[in-house]
């Protein structure tokens, strides 16, 4: 019988607060955090006009300079090769680098393994993270689950990571 499982909120701080003002934040979590910022481009609607927006006094504490563009969380370019000459290209999302693929593990629990596709051949290992329930996961679409639906206690991204590991929700 498996039995419920509830994931401990204490390891994530609250996505709503900026990590910079935990003092409990470490360094490591907020580069993962920055690794899922995006930066905001002029004219995308991710704003309100200039014209909506309240007048501001422009003082050199009040300007601030966009964030360099953060590492990747995926491999870039993967191709593969297989058997008679085959070639493929393949979904980025489901290769992490290493780097993610650690930080995944530790979030959902167990550790990073890489994966090889038999008589496939990858330019990129496939990352899993195994020890965390009875079935591995792929490393990249955890990261992927987690920068779309955030990685809150009872987001979706839990809800599907649970329904893979074979952990029942509670």
């Amino acid at each position: 019988m498996i039995t419920p499982t509830q994931h401990t909120a204490a390891a994530l701080p609250d996505a709503a607060q900026p990590a910079a003002a935990s003092s409990n934040t470490s360094t490591e979590w907020q580069q993962f955090c920055d690794w899922f910022s995006h930066p905001i481009t002029p004219g995308s609607g991710s704003t309100p006009p200039a014209s909506a927006q309240p007048a501001a006094a422009t003082t050199a504490a009040t300007q601030t300079t966009q964030p360099a563009p953060a590492e990747s969380l995926w491999e870039t370019s993967v191709t593969g090769a297989g058997p008679f000459d085959s070639t493929s290209v393949y979904n980025p999302t489901q290769f992490a680098t290493a780097q993610t693929a650690q930080q995944m593990a530790q979030i959902v629990g167990g550790k990073e393994q890489d994966f090889t596709l038999g008589l496939y051949t990858t330019s990129a290992p496939i990352r899993e993270i195994v020890g965390a329930g009875e079935n591995p996961l792929n490393a990249g679409l955890v990261a992927d689950l987690f920068q779309k639906y955030g990685d809150q206690q009872g987001s979706y991204a839990w809800t599907v990571i649970d329904r893979d590991l074979g952990i029942a929700q509670s």
